[in-house]
């Protein structure tokens, strides 16, 4: 997998984390002071650890986000509009070919009534 797109699922995963995260902020918060005491403690040695830690968890929310990408994709909805935007963008296609078949009939009957003037004073 490509390096742009894992970190595009990886942001997709980490969004879905933080709105599950975010249910349980109130229990969390109340527990923050004692989780930082015991964390200063252990900074020193950390560094090692929270990279390999970093490492995993941007994994793991690729991993999340592809996981959720792929069920939105799937999804009936998703695909609805898929197929909704693809009629959309038939019908403008044809639209567009009509308007320039119609630019090129004006263009004529303009020629046309040109050359009948010109025909006419002439």
């Amino acid at each position: 997998m490509s390096t742009a797109k894992k970190a595009l699922f990886a942001w997709v995963g980490a969004g879905d984390l933080a709105l599950e995260q975010a249910k349980s902020l109130p229990k969390r918060v109340t527990t923050f002071p004692t989780q930082l005491r015991s964390s200063a403690d252990d900074l020193r040695t950390l560094s090692t650890k929270n990279r390999k830690r970093a490492q995993k968890q941007f994994t793991d929310l690729s991993k999340r986000g592809e996981k959720l990408v792929k069920k939105i994709s799937k999804s009936s909805p998703t695909k609805k509009a898929i197929e909704q935007t693809k009629a959309a963008r038939s019908r403008v296609k044809a639209a567009a070919t009509s308007v320039r078949k119609a630019a090129k009939a004006d263009a004529k009957a303009v020629g046309a009534a040109t050359e009948t003037i010109v025909e006419q004073a002439g």
